[in-house]
């Protein structure tokens, strides 16, 4: 790989859907060699959908899944039957060769199978551990099996998001805590070593995925405990900033997004609106508090500006007067962005499913020492041999394990 910030780190993944795997792909991004291990013959996660059969040489859907693409690249893949002695024999030496072990199953799971702390420490006592269940390995909610919905519903973020006038379950289906999820793994996985090198042992890490979340919701606690008061869905609203909001531009579907924090901005939005006198001395919407008493007014006059204008045009003058705005764009349109673009953003890879594809790039760029896409998602147990072989294992026993259905290729529908 180009990025050399991590290299001879060996991971070993043992997650499904997006916070595990995608926090295995920024590791494997800034060079680590991160194998994905996936459950076989078992039916796979839902990023592994499966559908009919296909003719042979053709591949089946579940090598095409988006999500399932996005969230893993730059990994190597095995698929192993964990359950079977032979499966368990091979994983042992996997670990043993291993700097960090990551897995996502409920509290518990990974303990019953055989791979728990107690049993891959005297196995190899440098191996850093980290196991992210939901809920975290102990207390009440031990064993209980979640998504993203569910850690965004436990840690109230699912209370304050929408708007005023809608339920709380009318709002979209994306989670933040799977974001959350993805880098505090990398952040453990990185303290991990870094506290094995300093100490010459392993250590094993508790990450629980919604007290990750909770921690980027830390006002909505304080302004109960400390003030008494509850929290309120405010849409595109902010408490302390007039204007702040999204506004009708001219086209079908067409928004922007505009917001003065302080004077300064405010005064040069109000020149852009027409209308500079409304950040002069005397007048009442000059000073914050004067804004935060008139927001439906205020609105009211920057959506009649805006709802006569393209996205971009306003975009760029409030810009230019310095104050806050963008358009809002689509995910298509994203693929036009002249920002993007002209940092290489976007990342053309190809696929030996999909073909060549245009995906989102990197959540960093290191100096002389770039990510790169070097590994597309790989097929169910494209890897097999290769990483198998580094284990001393001789093709014939390799064979041997494929005939027994401890590896394999392909998945198969479970009959109806």
């Amino acid at each position: 790989m180009t990025s050399r910030l991590l290299a001879g780190l060996r991971v070993v993944e043992l997650t499904e859907v997006w916070a595990g795997p995608m926090g295995g792909s920024l590791l494997g991004d800034l060079g680590a060699d991160v194998i994905k291990v996936e459950s076989f013959p078992r039916v796979p996660a839902i990023t592994r959908p499966v559908g009919p059969p296909v003719p042979e040489g053709e591949y089946p859907m579940y090598e095409s899944f988006g999500v399932h693409q996005l969230a893993n690249r730059n990994k190597r893949n095995i698929a192993l039957n964990l359950r079977s002695p032979q499966g368990a024999e091979l994983f042992t030496r996997l670990l043993a060769s291993a700097d960090i072990y990551f897995e996502g199953f409920s509290a518990g799971t990974i303990q019953r199978i055989g791979f728990g702390w107690e049993d891959v420490h005297p196995v190899n006592p440098r191996l850093v551990m980290i196991s992210m269940p939901g809920w975290g390995l102990e207390g009440p909610y031990k064993g209980y099996v979640t998504l993203g919905s569910g850690l965004d519903a436990s840690s109230g973020h699912m209370s304050v998001r929408g708007y005023p006038n809608r339920g709380t379950e009318d709002i979209p289906a994306v989670y933040h805590s799977d974001a959350t999820g993805a880098l505090a793994l990398v952040v453990a996985a990185l303290t991990g070593v870094q506290r094995r090198e300093a100490s010459g042992e392993g250590c094993f890490i508790d990450l629980s995925q919604v007290e990750a979340m909770a921690w980027q919701l830390p006002a909505l606690l304080a302004e109960w405990t400390l003030n008494g008061r509850l929290p309120v869905q405010l849409g595109n609203a902010d408490p302390h900033v007039v204007p702040h909001g999204c506004y009708p531009a001219a086209g079908e579907e067409a928004w922007v997004v505009v917001a003065a924090e302080n004077d300064a901005q405010w005064a040069g939005l109000a020149g852009v609106l027409g209308h500079p006198e409304w950040a002069t001395d005397g007048h009442p919407w000059a000073s914050v508090v004067g804004r935060l008493g008139a927001r439906t007014e205020i609105d009211r006059a920057i959506a009649g500006f805006t709802a006569e204008r393209e996205p971009a045009a306003v975009a760029e003058a409030v810009q230019a007067a310095g104050a806050i705005a963008a358009p809002v764009v689509g995910n298509v349109e994203m693929l036009a962005s002249p920002q993007l673009a002209a940092r290489d953003w976007f990342q053309a890879v190809d696929h030996v499913a999909v073909g060549s594809q245009i995906f989102p790039g990197f959540l960093w760029s290191a100096a002389a020492d770039p990510p790169t896409w070097d590994r597309p998602s790989a097929l169910v147990g494209e890897h097999n041999r290769e990483v198998i072989a580094e284990l001393g294992y001789s093709p014939d026993e390799i064979t041997s394990l494929e005939e027994a259905g401890v590896i394999g290729s392909r998945y198969v529908a479970p009959a109806s």
